[in-house]
């Protein structure tokens, strides 16, 4: 696959941001952690293109798989990570983005609503991996009884509040800066 220079640097600076938010602003449990991280998948996943999100966030997940302490919570890196129950959240934007940003790039003049749609969607997809990865590390590596109250009560409930208006604020960001695009024009 040859990438242009164009793709590396959007997928560069879609990595930048996202290690940007990660450090910024995160608190919580060390179980599943807030952070700005969602809201950062659901702009790029609107603004990029499928490729620059794939890569993005591949070199992102290399980069702190690597070891440099570049995740939301403790260890903030390395190969251990993948034992972190909110891994599959770091998963899901690796999967979902890409196919959020194919639907989003599918029409030309997107209107506030249909980015506003997207967003929320891929806020809902991002939570079928992250929490079926929780339950899994949770009943078989921890090996602790978790029912899916539980599940919901530790990684659900606490944070699609915020995660509901990181997506309103990235639709309302790209949708006004492919306005300023038009107008520049």
């Amino acid at each position: 696959m040859i990438l242009s220079p164009r793709t590396l640097a959007r997928s560069a600076f879609l990595c930048a941001i996202a290690v940007t938010a990660a450090h910024l602003f995160r608190f919580g449990s060390a179980v599943v952690p807030f952070s700005l991280l969602p809201g950062v998948y659901v702009l790029g996943a609107i603004a990029f293109s499928p490729r620059e999100n794939s890569m993005g966030w591949i070199i992102y997940l290399l980069l702190g798989l690597s070891g440099v302490p570049v995740f939301a919570s403790p260890p903030y890196g390395g190969l251990g990570y993948i034992f972190k129950p909110s891994f599959g959240f770091l998963l899901g934007y690796l999967f979902m983005s890409p196919l959020i940003a194919w639907i989003a790039h599918r029409r030309k003049t997107p209107t506030h609503h249909s980015l506003l749609f997207l967003s929320l969607m891929a806020v809902g997809l991002l939570y079928g991996p992250g929490l079926v990865y929780f339950w899994l590390i949770m009943k078989f590596v921890i090996q602790a009884e978790v029912s899916t109250g539980f599940i919901l009560k530790t990684g659900f409930f606490p944070f699609i509040g915020g995660d509901l208006l990181k997506a309103v604020v990235a639709s309302l960001i790209v949708w006004r800066a492919k306005l300023l695009r038009r107008e520049g024009e």
